[in-house]
């Protein structure tokens, strides 16, 4: 394997965004033509991409027209699909993986369409059951279950995700994988000691709770909120992160007459300051993939609560050994967590061990035995391209 090509939709700052150009870095870095396929090359990583990384951007007639409608980022991959598949029939890449959930059906479609048998690996980073269930999109989790299927294999980045795939795609059974996710850099240690421009980043006279994610369904902040408010101490909360629950958040704030207590300060893209800073940090969700957030927050020296939301945290957190894990939804439960967490010392060394696991030289090393695995056992298999 020579040549292997990443797909995704662009470069946002999101955390399926970061690890794949760290996953992407590290091919290049071992001498492989690393191409990275998107439809949008733009966003907050673009100026941060390696020199070494070949970028290419999809283009279409469909996805001209789909632009000019402005529609969400999943029409936009649902016309993906031609245009991948002429780039497979253009550049012949010796493997693709679908770096994110998001992109997976385009790839399976993709690589239909192109008729190459150029072998696919999809990298699941999302409980496939639980956050199709979550959202009401039950239909589609069926056809996610059945384009799955034409996968050569996929790599899970956690126990959890592996078992989830295995029992609910049954032609992926013996072909799914664990590997490392690439959570963690060597700048982040660096990163969490910058300054905080908040007047409650330093204010040692409250203890200092942080959460980080967007506001939406998915990460429950109002079951944290609500938890705040039962705590017995008067400790303050700073939800990093920006979304379409914002109004519904600062109502609950006002509601619960919190706002001398709460703070939403928005997207930041150095949260591990305020991980460094804080005296906890709560990861709330109803479901999550693997939580980078909490890997981030335990290198950082945080504290640590979480629920025991599928899927991550309890394979993360030892089956609750090394933090308190709590259910989904509980905020008496999750309050009763954050109390003794705040008033017992955690044992921090062996947060960050567990923590700093999750690198990308280690995740690089796993994925590239998968993908060699998978490409070789193509070539054994497949005819010569015309």
């Amino acid at each position: 394997m020579r040549h292997v090509a990443l797909f995704l939709y662009g470069l946002t700052g999101g955390g399926a965004t970061r690890r794949t150009l760290a996953l992407a870095e590290g091919f290049s870095d071992h001498g492989l033509r690393t191409d990275l396929v998107v439809i949008d090359p733009t966003g907050p990583l673009a100026e941060r991409l390696p020199p070494a990384l070949n970028l290419i951007a999809l283009d279409s007639w469909a996805l001209r027209f789909r632009r000019r409608l402005r529609p969400r980022r999943r029409r936009l991959m649902e016309a993906a699909a031609p245009a991948l598949a002429e780039y497979l029939r253009r550049h012949r890449p010796d493997l693709l993986l679908s770096a994110a959930n998001h992109a997976h059906m385009s790839a399976v479609r993709g690589r239909r369409l192109s008729a190459t048998g150029i072998p696919l690996v999809l990298r699941v980073s999302n409980h496939l059951t639980a956050s199709h269930q979550q959202t009401g999109q039950l239909a589609r989790l069926q056809t996610a279950r059945a384009l799955y299927g034409e996968a050569d294999a996929a790599i899970a980045v956690c126990h959890d995700i592996a078992a989830d795939l295995r029992r609910h795609v049954p032609a992926l059974r013996e072909r799914v994988f664990v590997a490392t996710n690439p959570t963690l850099t060597p700048e982040i240690e660096t990163l969490a000691h910058q300054p905080v421009d908040h007047p409650w980043a330093d204010d040692e006279s409250r203890p200092l709770i942080v959460a980080a994610g967007r506001l939406s369904p998915q990460k429950d902040f109002p079951t944290l909120i609500r938890a705040l408010a039962r705590l017995r101490q008067p400790a303050r909360l700073v939800v990093l992160g920006e979304g379409r629950q914002r109004p519904q958040l600062e109502r609950l704030i006002r509601t619960l007459a919190l706002t001398d207590r709460v703070a939403l300060p928005g997207f930041t893209s150095n949260p591990y300051a305020w991980m460094a800073r804080a005296d906890l940090f709560v990861l709330s969700s109803r479901w999550e993939g693997f939580p980078g957030v909490l890997v981030e927050a335990m290198a950082c020296g945080c504290p640590v609560v979480s629920t025991d939301c599928p899927s991550g945290p309890r394979e993360l957190l030892e089956n609750g050994r090394l933090a308190p894990l709590v259910p989904v939804g509980d905020d008496q439960a999750l309050a009763g967590a954050m109390q003794q967490a705040l008033q017992t010392p955690a044992d921090i060394a062996a947060l960050r061990q567990k923590a700093w696991r999750y690198t990308p030289a280690r995740a690089v090393t796993e994925y590239l035995q998968i993908l060699r695995t998978v490409s070789g056992r193509a070539e054994r298999t497949r005819p010569p391209l015309p």
